[in-house]
């Protein structure tokens, strides 16, 4: 057997003897799938709207004005038709798009009622959710100013259309579920492997593989391939939550959720070794991974939308991979996105996983 067998032995035993490493990697994902999103809440602005314009009109423009000056949203594009601001809204570019429909100034005129399409993302349910209804009751207010000043027979000449694409029955389970699925492995794959290695160091096992002629990669390698089959593991236990108590089935392929996930896991197993190459004690170590995951949960998107935080710190969550692999895995569960619709994403990710553990292998000290 090669260094990296025994080594990968090692860490089966010594995961398999603590009493308390295999309760939490069970219990950790049932515990999170099953209690958080009973509980869990969210708050969004600055929503992203995309503007087909079929009418240009007097009565279009002074619509899309009142939109623009309510102050909870941001204008992403003007598109000439809906097929163009649905690619919009499906890369991820736009939240809610509006349609409205050539001749509605001329309808209204007429006392006819007009149909305007309002479809929002509901992969953020919530957003989704509060977008379209801060957008129909602009149009509702506006609407009924619109039939007072002309003296209209009908007391509301624009009727709203909602769509929610991707979430049509805006279920807030299917924006928490995924990204309760990330949190897993953010904690299996990054804190497991840090408090292995630090409680090698505080046992003084550590030093025994100092002096052997066993070299860093295999050491570093063994650590993030052990583990990094605990995190598949405890992931697999949340799809099979998602799937048999929330009804979660994904619409993309399993082939890309579980790429990203072990790409991902590799980054965190690796960075959770750089924290324990700086960590002397468990305590130590806790509170520097704890700081760290905090950053990555609450700065990429996974409970609150990226495009709802300050401006500075958007540009934050592009260094951040948490941000990527949250945008690959609703992306694969809820639009059915494939490897290319994601290249960008899963190369970031990519590059991450490789830099932290080169990283880590070049900061592990090993005297011999």
């Amino acid at each position: 057997m090669s260094a990296f067998g025994y080594l990968f032995v090692k860490e089966a035993r010594q995961f398999k003897s603590n009493p308390f490493m295999p309760v939490v990697l069970i219990l950790l994902p049932l515990l999170l799938m099953l209690v958080v999103p009973l509980a869990a809440n969210m708050e969004v602005r600055d929503v992203r709207l995309s503007i087909v314009d079929r009418d240009r009109s007097t009565m279009s423009t002074q619509l899309i004005d009142r939109i623009s000056r309510s102050g909870y949203f941001v204008f992403s594009s003007y598109e000439d038709s809906y097929e163009d601001a649905m690619e919009q809204l499906s890369k991820g570019r736009a939240d809610i798009i509006m349609e409205i429909p050539e001749g509605a100034e001329r309808s209204v005129g007429n006392g006819e009622n007009v149909e305007i399409l309002i479809a929002a993302n509901a992969v953020n349910n919530t957003k989704g959710t509060m977008g379209g209804g801060y957008l129909s009751s602009i149009v509702t207010d506006y609407s009924a100013e619109l039939s007072g000043s002309s003296g209209l027979e009908t007391s509301s000449p624009l009727t709203i259309i909602p769509q929610y694409r991707y979430n049509p029955h805006l279920e807030y389970k299917l924006f928490m579920v995924p990204a309760l699925m990330i949190v897993v492995i953010i904690l299996v794959g990054g804190f497991f492997p840090t408090l292995s290695i630090v409680s090698e160091k505080e046992n003084g096992t550590i030093e025994q593989i100092n002096v052997s002629p066993v070299r860093k990669r295999d050491f570093i390698l063994s650590k993030v391939v052990f583990y990094g089959i605990l995190g598949i593991f405890a992931f697999t236990l949340a799809i099979v939550i998602a799937h048999f108590v929330y009804g979660l089935a994904s619409h993309g392929g399993l082939l890309e959720i579980y790429v990203s996930s072990m790409i991902f896991l590799v980054f965190m197993g690796g960075f959770g070794l750089i924290i324990s190459n700086y960590s002397e004690t468990m305590l130590q170590s806790v509170f520097l991974m704890l700081f760290f995951v905090l950053i990555f949960m609450l700065m990429s998107g996974i409970f609150t939308p990226v495009s709802s935080m300050e401006t500075w710190s958007q540009y934050v969550t592009y260094i951040l991979p948490t941000r990527y692999f949250v945008n690959i895995l609703r992306a694969v569960c809820l639009k059915g996105s494939s490897f290319s619709d994601l290249t960008f994403d899963f190369v970031m990710l990519s590059v991450f996983a490789v830099v932290i553990n080169i990283f880590a292998v070049v900061t592990y000290k090993k005297q011999s």
